[in-house]
């Protein structure tokens, strides 16, 4: 059984959670993708940037605005980067295959719903897709994720993001070939931050080509029912039921791919500015994003392994799966679903440092955390 559920799980790893440090570079990364016996791979955007710029030296700056700039990326206008960008992309491909990865997500693309119309952000997020979907065919991905907009700014009407999402689904439908839009609730969006909120969009927008990426760590985090990081409160087991009874309703077909990652339990750790390990990378973060984007970057551990790979003890009174994510899986697989599930895990105070171990460190803490959440999950039918 176990054996016939990882076909069906397609387990691979997203490539920002195998080191977040200029050495961790993307050779590395594939070379510990393999050596843990991981084929699939979900590219950050940021960080094929970087490899791109390393490759063309020659490359002029971004001309992005800087209060709307997103790592490093270009502006829609500066077409000898996109040039770049998209030239580059066959040699890509081609490294990830050296390594028997294949590439199935680019991710994230920020800040794109939301905004009111006519407005010179709304056009300009448009640009920047026409610009992104071109590049997801070339580098052969299944799908773009879209994260929900967490700017406060994106405040526009049901009908609006509806439509938002809805166009970018038909674009991506009409590349060549198509690319899915995999909308992803992200805790920290003011207002679209829990997965029934996004599938509530995406039942308006009504497009083949667009579903959910589902996390069990946003779910963990949801502002409704999950941790809140100020105070511990929150993920309490009667709200966790009454939200994975909502998601077993979900039909199978929406759910386009699963991350799995653990949670840090804030009353375990302290909770955040009230003496956690990370309150000084809150402090120091100026991205303008709330708390629960600080627990997110900081606080996803792998499911069941445990902090830094596993290296670190989990924090005292901390329960081995705080995130529930056997139980939310198994709930997601009730619905008939199977499909590409990575390993999307953060831990910045462990993956930013100049340590050429972390890749193969996260592969390998991966690969064991695979293996124990499939013999979790094989008595399901």
């Amino acid at each position: 059984m176990t054996d016939q559920l990882r076909d069906q799980l397609h387990f691979g790893i997203a490539s920002s959670s195998l080191g977040l440090n200029p050495i961790h570079t993307f050779e590395t990364k594939f070379q510990a993708l393999q050596k843990a016996g991981f084929k699939f791979c979900e590219v950050d955007f940021g960080s094929y940037m970087t490899w791109v710029r390393d490759q063309r030296p020659d490359l002029p700056e971004s001309t992005c605005p800087p209060e709307w700039c997103e790592a490093n990326e270009p502006d829609p206008s500066d077409e000898e980067i996109w040039q770049a960008l998209y030239s580059l992309a066959p040699d890509f491909v081609r490294l990830a295959r050296r390594y028997g990865v294949k590439l199935v997500v680019l991710q994230p693309l920020n800040q794109f719903d939301g905004w009111l119309a006519g407005t010179e952000k709304a056009e300009w997020v448009r640009r920047k897709a026409e610009r992104w979907l071109p590049l997801c065919s070339k580098l052969g991905v299944e799908f773009l994720q879209v994260g929900s907009n967490d700017w406060v700014q994106a405040c526009a009407h049901d009908d609006k993001t509806a439509e938002d999402m809805r166009w970018i689904a038909e674009l991506g439908a009409r590349q060549d070939p198509p690319v899915k839009i995999a909308y992803e609730p992200w805790c920290f969006s003011n207002l679209r931050g829990e997965w029934e909120e996004c599938y509530k969009t995406i039942q308006q927008a009504n497009h083949p080509n667009l579903g959910l990426c589902l996390d069990t760590a946003q779910l963990a985090l949801a502002k409704s029912y999950g941790w809140d990081p100020f105070t511990g409160q929150g993920w309490d087991r009667t709200s966790y039921e009454a939200m994975i009874n909502r998601l077993a309703c979900l039909p199978p077909e929406k759910i386009f791919y699963v991350e799995l990652s653990d949670v840090l339990n804030p009353k375990a750790t302290k909770t955040l500015y009230q003496g956690s390990p990370f309150d000084e990378f809150g402090k120091n973060d100026k991205s303008g994003k709330n708390e629960r984007f600080i627990w997110v970057r900081c606080a996803r551990p792998v499911p069941l392994v445990g902090p830094n790979g596993g290296m670190d003890e989990r924090p005292e009174g901390m329960e081995e799966d705080g995130a529930r994510v056997v139980e939310t899986l198994k709930t997601i697989m009730s619905t008939g679903w199977r499909g590409y599930t990575f390993f999307e895990v953060f831990e910045c105070l462990k993956m930013e440092p100049e340590d050429e171990g972390v890749p193969d460190r996260y592969a390998s803490a991966c690969k064991k955390s695979s293996e124990m959440i499939l013999h979790a999950v094989a008595d399901l039918k």
